[in-house]
């Protein structure tokens, strides 16, 4: 948990030197849609949604390993059920005491 912390410390640090060094102009075109801003601003933006994408894209597959999770320990919650316990396997109560 600190380790990501002081990470994403560093990180931000970083991105406000960077954006302080970068302060020129710069244009940017996507079909039809035109602005211009900082460097630095258009370049921490295009990261944050490359960050988006790749998170959305990676979904589907966590989603899919949650559900085989939650179907295994329902598996293996309905076989514990069903086998016999230690104690009584011996033979004995497990209320008797023991030899």
């Amino acid at each position: 948990m600190r380790l990501g912390l002081i990470s994403a410390l560093v990180l931000a640090v970083v991105a406000v030197i960077f954006a302080l060094q970068n302060p020129q102009p710069m244009e940017v075109n996507l079909l039809f849609f035109q602005t211009e801003g900082s460097t630095a601003l258009v370049l921490i933006l295009t990261f944050a949604f490359g960050v988006i994408v790749g998170l959305i894209s990676s979904l589907p597959g966590r989603l899919r390993a949650q559900r085989k999770v939650k179907e295994l320990q329902k598996e293996r919650g309905k076989s514990s059920d069903s086998a016999p316990s230690p104690s009584t396997s011996r033979g004995t109560s497990p209320g008797d005491p023991p030899r």
